[in-house]
């Protein structure tokens, strides 16, 4: 698929990322536009009929086993908060 980077195109990426594109970053957007789909169209060329589909380069995951382990008592672990209430920490608003 041949995809034409031009002004049009610009416009509908405008309006689809709800962004306004200056007339100076055009040229330059419209550049590296180029350069990524050329370098597609690259990987596109490449000849992968005997190359095996690779799903995940490592067989198994590596996951650690669960181990129980001593966790900190409520005392320890808001010794060091700046702000705590009935053994809750208080973090920062997020909302005003």
């Amino acid at each position: 698929m041949k995809v034409i980077v031009d002004d049009n195109l610009i416009k509908r990426l405008e309006r689809l990322a709800l962004i306004e594109i200056k007339d100076v970053e055009k040229e330059d957007l419209k550049k590296d536009l180029n350069e990524i789909i050329e370098f597609f169209n690259k990987i596109d060329e490449l000849d992968l009929s005997k190359t095996e589909p690779l799903f995940h380069p490592i067989e198994s995951g590596k996951l650690r086993n669960n181990v129980e382990s001593p966790s900190l008592n409520r005392e320890e672990a808001l010794s060091n908060v700046k702000r705590k209430e009935n053994g809750y920490i208080i973090g920062p608003s997020t909302v005003e």
